[in-house]
């Protein structure tokens, strides 16, 4: 019998066939994006990386492939369709032939160039810098400046391998070389502090440099951790060689990671400044400096308009059994309070602060002037200061004029609170130029020669008193004579110069000199007219401090003696003070009307001549400081004299080996702000020592200046740590895949989404 297919039944099985037919072709694709998405995720977490050289080759490779996977699309739908053969199968030749040529041209690019790897840091030869300046110190609630750094040098040592070679290089003058290992270089992460003196950023940089080309590795980084202070960057601005200091042979990749702004508020107190820092005994002595109150702009907190604040002024007791070392540990003299002063200052504003030290004997004394209360930069809320109370010095006035002697005689003496002879400053003795021969002038501190005949400048005495160390004043006048003189204590008189009216005046020439600083600034000298004076011959060896306004002919000129000792110290005016008598009253106008200027510089000279200055007890640290001492053991050639040297804190005493029969010692190192201690001299002999006022200035360059300093493609500049990572992959010529495998892994789980739900939906 002959079977027929009923019509209706016979397109039930045909669609039957079709249906499995796409059901078949579905679940390989089901089962095929289920793989690629689980292989997706696994690469994109893997981190792929392949060379910045061949990214445009890889990425050709894989439009490639994307090509052949598409065509192989279409094939599998022309095949589910039951749509021609020919088309199914031709596309599925195109996707195979394009998928082909990927895998031949991707395993030949692998083989002959750098090959994709996982982004895995690879060894690299790391200089980590810190800047630790004295802005690190910066601390508030919520920015602790070196505590970040030393947190992210930290990350970066423990992220790097182990066989990297790794150096942590901050601001001291330590010789930069690679740690040991890593343990190593934590430790000496952990011991980082801010510093007071520190190196310029532009010599540590280049030591970084110069020591990571020194490694094997050829990844080579410099990572340098910075707040981008201006105190820091402003040497480094000037520095020309930071331009191509790491694009040389081999190169090396720099990055600067930016701690950001300061948020917060800072109080700042000046250096003290003096009414005279070699005060009479018995003498109360007034004291100053300078509150500044600043708010950071950068601060998110609501800045207060204005801050009282309070500043107390503390004195060490006068102790000779101090300091010392006991038990191991270092005791220093106690600290008392004697003065105490509260202000308002407006925010950005600054304030004056006045507070009076107390009568003192004679001897040296220490103390500091320190804010009351916390804030965040503690390295500028404590100044230190030491004053130098001296037995009067004795002086010798040599005047014809017995009216000029005596003014000159009240303008050195003069002091405010003076009560009674023997607690003044000098003691002045006052002869005329006939009694010169049969004084002894080794009694005296100090000769004054007011207008002095050539005869007198020409004595051997006074220049011999010059020679052992002695101070002489000179105050030219027409008693000098006429013509042309020379003399070992003064420059050559040329002649005697006479100027048109209104006459000329004094211009300082040297403002840092003992004697012009204080009338520097500010000093209405053209007030104060000369007339006449002397054309001196200045040599090379003469200190010009003073010239005459329109000319170069010295007014001030200083001449120094070397002597066995110490130096001895001529200063001579070549115009006659105070220009009162009937011989001089024509040649200037110094001590006319309110002559204030003129006494200052009177008064300053002598104090400089008599080494009553305070200068050589007060520094900056970073700066070596040299201290006069006094013997205390017996005259002996082969014996030097041990002194202790106590630093400022609980460091222990440093040993101090003095040769015999000196006079002063020099302390090369003086790293810390605060009263460094001599036990072994006079009881109390020391110096104190300051933060410049500018190294702790809060004020930030812009990121622009980078520009200027390194060239704007030669660093990379960072915010957070992901920053320091691309820059790395930068620096290594990588080009990291990760985000675009992440995003691959995305899409191809949304169409395993899509299909699943399409193959298991019931309708």
């Amino acid at each position: 019998p002959r079977k027929v297919v009923f019509p209706s039944v016979r397109f039930l099985t045909r669609r039957f066939e079709s249906n499995r037919s796409r059901l078949r072709v579905r679940r390989w694709w089901l089962l095929a994006l289920r793989i690629a998405a689980i292989a997706a995720l696994a690469l994109a977490l893997a981190r792929p990386a392949i060379h910045r050289s061949l990214s445009i080759t890889w990425l050709t490779i894989g439009l490639v492939a994307a090509l052949g996977i598409a065509l192989l699309v279409m094939a599998s739908v022309a095949l589910a369709r039951r749509q021609s053969r020919a088309t199914a199968y031709g596309l599925g030749g195109a996707s195979a032939l394009a998928l082909l040529a990927a895998l031949v041209w991707g395993c030949y690019t692998y083989a002959s160039g750098p090959a994709p790897a996982i982004d895995s840091i690879e060894p690299v030869a790391i200089a980590i810098v810190l800047d630790n300046s004295p802005t690190s110190a910066w601390k508030t609630a919520e920015d602790d400046r070196i505590g970040r750094m030393r947190d992210l040098a930290t990350w970066m040592v423990t992220r790097v391998p182990r066989t990297s070679r790794i150096a942590i290089i901050d601001r001291s003058s330590q010789v930069a070389s690679f740690s040991l290992d890593v343990a190593s270089a934590l430790s000496k992460i952990e011991q980082i502090q801010p510093l007071e003196v520190n190196q310029p950023i532009s010599s540590r940089l280049d030591a970084a440099a110069r020591l990571v080309r020194t490694s094997e590795l050829p990844n080579r980084q410099v990572l340098l951790v910075t707040d981008l202070a201006e105190s820091t960057w402003r040497e480094a601005s000037d520095d020309a060689g930071l331009a191509n200091l790491f694009t040389q042979d081999p190169p090396v990749a720099l990055t600067l990671f930016d701690l950001g702004e300061f948020e917060g508020s800072n109080r700042s107190l000046s250096i003290p400044r003096f009414a005279d820092a070699t005060p009479p005994r018995g003498v109360p002595v007034a004291v100053s400096t300078t509150l500044e109150f600043q708010v950071v702009s950068g601060s998110t907190a609501e800045s207060p308009a204005s801050a009282s604040v309070t500043a107390e002024l503390q004195m060490h007791k006068s102790d000779p059994a101090f300091p010392v070392v006991r038990d191991g540990v270092v005791l220093k003299p106690a600290l008392e309070n004697v003065d105490r002063t509260s202000v308002r200052v407006a925010a950005g504003g600054a304030s004056e602060l006045l507070l009076t030290v107390p009568a003192l004997d004679v001897g040296t004394h220490h103390g500091r002037i320190q804010l009351v209360g916390d804030d965040a930069m503690p390295l500028d809320d404590v100044r230190y200061f030491t004053l130098q109370v001296l037995a009067p010095s004795n002086l010798l006035l040599v005047s014809d004029d017995e009216d000029e002697a005596r003014i000159i005689s009240q303008a050195i003496t003069a002091a405010p609170g003076l009560i009674d002879e023997a607690d003044a400053e000098f003691i002045v003795q006052r002869i005329s130029f006939a009694d010169l021969s049969v004084v002894r002038l080794g009694d005296f501190d100090a000769v004054i020669l007011l207008d002095p005949p050539r005869e007198v400048l020409g004595d051997d005495a006074v220049t011999e008193f010059a020679q052992d160390g002695g101070g002489v004043f000179i105050g030219l006048g027409p008693a000098a004579g006429e013509g042309a003189f020379d003399s070992p204590l003064l420059p050559p008189l040329v002649r005697r110069w006479r100027t048109p009216d209104p006459g000329t005046f004094f211009q300082v020439n040297n403002s840092s000199h003992g004697v012009t600083q204080s009338i520097a600034a500010d000093t209405p000298w053209s007030d104060f007219r000369v007339q006449q004076y002397w054309q001196l011959e200045a040599s090379e060896d003469d200190t010009i401090l003073i010239e005459y306004a329109g000319s170069e002919h010295p007014a001030l000129v200083e001449r120094l003696f070397r002597g066995d000792q110490q130096s001895g110290r001529v200063l001579v005016l070549s115009t006659p003070i105070p220009a009162l008598a009937k011989s001089t009253r024509r040649w200037n106008e110094l001590f006319g009307s309110d002559p204030w200027p003129a006494w200052l510089m009177t008064r300053q000279s002598i104090e400089y001549l008599t080494r009553r200055g305070g200068a050589q007890w007060m520094s900056v640290v970073g700066r070596p400081q040299s201290i006069p001492i006094e013997e205390n053991v017996e005259p002996d050639e082969n014996r030097a004299q041990r002194l202790q040297l106590f630093p400022p804190g609980e460091t222990l005493p440093v040993p101090l080996n003095v040769p015999e029969g000196a006079t002063k010692v020099t302390i090369g190192d003086v790293p810390r702000s605060g009263i460094y201690w001599i036990r072994g001299a006079r009881p109390g002999v020391g110096f104190s020592a300051n933060l410049p006022g500018e190294a702790s200035k809060i004020g930030r360059i812009a990121p622009a200046t980078l520009d200027q300093i390194f060239g704007p493609d030669q660093y990379s500049l960072a915010t957070d740590r992901q920053g320091i990572e691309f820059a790395e992959n930068k620096a290594t010529q990588r080009v990291a895949l990760q985000s675009p495998a992440m995003l691959l892994a995305l899409v191809v789980f949304l169409l395993e989404q899509i299909l699943g739900n399409r193959f298991y939906r019931k309708s």
